[in-house]
């Protein structure tokens, strides 16, 4: 089985390259990245097709027009690194492609007769798009983050690809509701780097709140700086890692100093925050599966996720069901599982954690014992390695 990735990106390709590599099972990556990148995460040379000119032009339309010029570029920028992908495509017996840049991918494997899946990380684009259209309009700001000819794009993808793969109970079920058939759906949730995030000792008493993600309406910060300041806890604090976007003033409009802004940070520093944190909190509005869920979990600190967040996936590891509590709460050992744009939700349960410290502690043990689950990017690539096989075995989708 030689197994190519089409990624016009970084997003989890890399680390699922590196672990196929490490199985003998990578025929090549396909990437917008030069290889002095792909090779410090792990990707040897003779593996990478590096094809950086897509990634070398975001760069400098961003320098001359910001974000919102690259976004309406991102059409044009895909299909240059798609078209130039296929002809590197020889010799593969299964090709991984990620959605918006693979269709020139998919025709080429569907004429050669080979099976290929699509890595659609977030919720279906018709769905998404239905979910952020409503929230922009909910703060009366345009909605900008879906180019209405990627949406085309990943339709004809999704038609015509071997195989969906999703990562998320939501991400599936948004595909079930779009009308999609759930035969042609695989469901493989992502890993992490367990060097990195590991559990630690936290050395203060503040209740510390940690988010990590843009700060954005898509990751439903309004909500999350609302239920904060709503819940008043004494001795405590909201710690949002990320990037600013341009609508991030209006959403943490209200706050105070409890609410701090830190911006992007390095991996391991991550790990340090969530470590000295008493619970995450990932409100977003649309997430197919955040890889920060797992990166909290990891270092042992409960969760609040919302239905549209993949925080699902990682309370239902260990096998555990939800108690049912008022307000569409899922209460698990480790953490919560919430209604998406709840703000009342949200302080309800950071106020529940606060005031009950066997709760909390509780909850953070439970968070502990995730640690040795399967939480890696190496268990993740095994996971896929099964559905290759399937796939070969039986040219799933090929003659469609």
């Amino acid at each position: 089985m030689k197994v190519s990735i089409v990624v016009g990106g970084r997003w989890h390709a890399i680390d699922l390259a590196r672990e196929l590599h490490s199985q003998g099972y990578l025929h090549r990556l396909i990437t917008n990245y030069p290889k002095f990148k792909t090779r410090a995460w792990g990707v040897p040379d003779d593996k990478v097709v590096s094809l950086p000119m897509t990634l070398l032009l975001s760069k400098a339309i961003q320098k001359i027009g910001g974000e919102s010029l690259v976004r309406k570029s991102l059409p044009n920028i895909y299909k240059m690194f798609a078209a130039s992908a296929v002809p590197h495509l020889e010799g593969s017996t299964i090709v991984h492609g990620w959605s918006s840049c693979s269709l020139p991918a998919i025709q080429w494997a569907k004429r050669n007769n080979i099976p290929f899946l699509l890595e659609r990380s977030s919720a279906h684009i018709n769905y998404q798009s239905k979910l952020l259209q409503a929230e922009y309009q909910k703060f009366g700001l345009k909605c900008t983050e879906i180019h209405p000819e990627i949406i085309e794009t990943e339709l004809a993808e999704y038609e015509l690809a071997s195989q969906v793969a999703v990562p998320s109970f939501f991400a599936k079920r948004s595909f079930d509701e779009e009308g999609f058939p759930q035969e042609r759906l695989v469901h493989n949730r992502f890993g992490t780097n367990l060097n990195t995030f590991s559990p630690g000792v936290k050395q203060d008493d503040v209740f510390r709140v940690v988010y990590a993600g843009s700060l954005s309406v898509r990751k439903g910060i309004y909500y999350l700086v609302k239920g904060f300041m709503q819940a008043n806890i004494p001795n405590s604090e909201l710690c949002l890692i990320g990037g600013t976007t341009p609508e991030t003033a209006q959403l943490i409009a209200g706050s105070d100093a409890r609410v701090k802004c830190v911006g992007h940070i390095p991996e391991p520093k991550l790990a340090d925050y969530y470590r000295h944190s008493s619970v995450f909190v990932l409100p977003s509005i649309e997430d197919g599966f955040a890889y920060v869920i797992l990166q909290a979990i990891a270092c042992g600190i409960p969760l609040i996720c919302t239905t549209n967040s993949g925080g699902e996936d990682v309370l239902r590891i260990n096998g555990a069901s939800p108690i049912k509590l008022d307000n569409n709460i899922d209460e698990y050992p480790a953490g919560y599982i919430i209604p998406p744009a709840n703000s009342d939700v949200i302080a309800s349960l950071l106020t529940k954690l606060a005031e009950n410290s066997q709760l909390l502690t509780q909850k953070q043990q439970q968070a502990l014992a995730y640690q040795p689950q399967n939480l890696s990017w190496e268990q993740y690539a095994q996971r896929a390695i099964e559905i290759y096989k399937n796939m070969s075995v039986n040219k799933i989708g090929v003659m469609r």
